[in-house]
């Protein structure tokens, strides 16, 4: 990683540290929620009702901590000029994109595994196929990172997004419900983001083949490609007019 990346990195961390709105939907409402999710759970409850709590606890780290912060952020930052100004400058625009998601990414990363030791602590099995809970969540992430870029460029300031990036929360959130809630796994159900993420974690507490999470996966890889495509025709580097 470069020295400008790192520097951008720092900078960009302090600046969300400095916004209440931001810090505290990024940090305080995911511990909260997760721990509330965990909390809930009845004793001696088995791996299909930890997967979906687990499910849940993660989605809202991704949606909260990753895809919301990224939205606001970028959104802020280009509001106030200092993407143009940054653009202006030596660094390129990926090393720019870069050293202005590190952090969020590093906190979602970090709070993910806060919550999976909040759960373990309060009586979670432990996950049969760690591996496979790893690529959900790192494929989990690329694909709200991709989504927070792709709404930023319909966000008029960085209040609004509270409200445009609900559709993305109901996708998320209600497709690990959907899963949930249903007996049998169908084709449109792993469609969905949530519901493919939920599927994937499932099989990770479950220790099912995991040749059998490749339609889950693909989902997912198929979805962060499509957000990649529109973050790069609807992303903007200006204030929108």
């Amino acid at each position: 990683m470069s020295g400008a990346v790192l520097a951008l990195s720092r900078a960009e961390a302090k600046l969300l540290l400095r916004n209440k709105t931001v810090a505290t939907s990024a940090t305080l409402l995911p511990m909260l929620m997760g721990f509330f999710l965990a909390h809930s759970v009845p004793e001696n409850a088995g791996a299909p009702v930890w997967s979906t709590t687990l499910s849940l606890q993660l989605l809202m780290v991704l949606g909260f901590t990753v895809y919301f912060t990224v939205t606001a952020a970028l959104t802020s930052r280009r509001e106030d000029l200092y993407l143009k100004r940054l653009r202006s400058g030596e660094p390129s625009e990926s090393a720019i994109l870069t050293g202005l998601l590190a952090p969020v990414v590093v906190l979602g990363i970090v709070q993910a595994v806060a919550v999976l030791v909040i759960a373990a602590v309060l009586g979670a099995p432990v996950v049969a196929n760690p591996l496979l809970l790893a690529v959900a969540m790192l494929v989990g992430t690329a694909l709200c990172v991709a989504a927070g870029a792709a709404t930023s460029g319909r966000t008029s300031t960085a209040e609004q997004a509270q409200i445009t990036t609900l559709p993305w929360f109901f996708v998320l959130i209600g497709g690990a419900m959907w899963m949930s809630m249903s007996a049998e796994v169908t084709p449109i159900m792993l469609a969905v983001p949530g519901g493919a993420f939920a599927d994937l974690v499932r099989r990770s507490m479950s220790g099912e083949d995991a040749l059998g999470a490749l339609p889950a996966l693909g989902a997912l890889l198929a979805w962060t490609v499509l957000l990649t495509i529109l973050s790069r025709a609807w992303f903007r580097w200006e204030p929108r007019t």
